[in-house]
């Protein structure tokens, strides 16, 4: 009878070299930033809290003044419709209609 075979122990495996994680950079931007950058290209002829409140102010102005009130009335599509109705009978009463008709619709 042959010897039993003798299982040769698994190899240990090495445990991985550990990296070191390398240093942060903090690369957050200030809060005011564009007021900084936009006062260190001025003519500095006013103090640095002075120009950062005008420069907020202009900067505020800009935004309302490019700003679109794109809402639209709750009573949009009953409106849409009665517009494009024969027009037999009253807005308000053509709405009350248009809508029961709706919500009628939307539970069928």
């Amino acid at each position: 009878e042959e010897p039993a075979a003798v299982e040769e122990p698994a190899a240990v495996e090495e445990p991985a070299a550990v990296e070191e994680e390398p240093e942060s950079i903090d690369i957050s931007i200030p809060y005011d930033a564009r007021a900084q950058l936009a006062y260190d290209a001025s003519d500095k002829s006013m103090a640095y809290d002075a120009f950062k409140a005008e420069y907020e102010a202009n900067s505020v102005a800009e935004v309302m003044a490019k700003y679109v009130d794109l809402s639209i009335p709750y009573d949009a599509a009953a409106k849409l419709a009665y517009e494009a109705s024969d027009k037999s009978m009253a807005y308000d009463a053509f709405k009350a209609k248009y809508e029961a008709d709706a919500v009628a619709d939307v539970m069928a």
